[in-house]
């Protein structure tokens, strides 16, 4: 048995229940969740994810013509947030 199969299963011979063949675990299957929805959680409190609305609105809407570019989303949210003052920090 060669060092990378020592390694794949185990100091003793058999295989660790947290080894699996992709080379991940549950533990660090886990973790990968975790942060995606924590970052997924953080970009909704922070309105990061309004464009993602945006466009699945605009698909889902079925309204004609090309969504706006994320860069003419953003002046346009800005926009109407100046003209539509609401309670926000700044």
């Amino acid at each position: 048995m060669g060092r990378t199969a020592v390694r794949a299963a185990g100091p003793h011979g058999t295989r660790s229940p947290l080894m699996s063949d992709s080379r991940t675990t549950p533990l660090g299957d886990l973790a990968r969740s975790w942060a995606r929805s924590a970052l997924r959680f953080g970009n909704g409190v922070l309105g990061a994810d309004k464009y993602e609305k945006y466009l699945d609105y605009h698909r889902a809407s079925g309204q004609p013509g090309e969504p706006m570019t994320e860069r003419e989303f953003w002046r346009d949210y800005q926009d109407w947030q100046d003209h539509n003052p609401q309670g926000r920090c700044c």
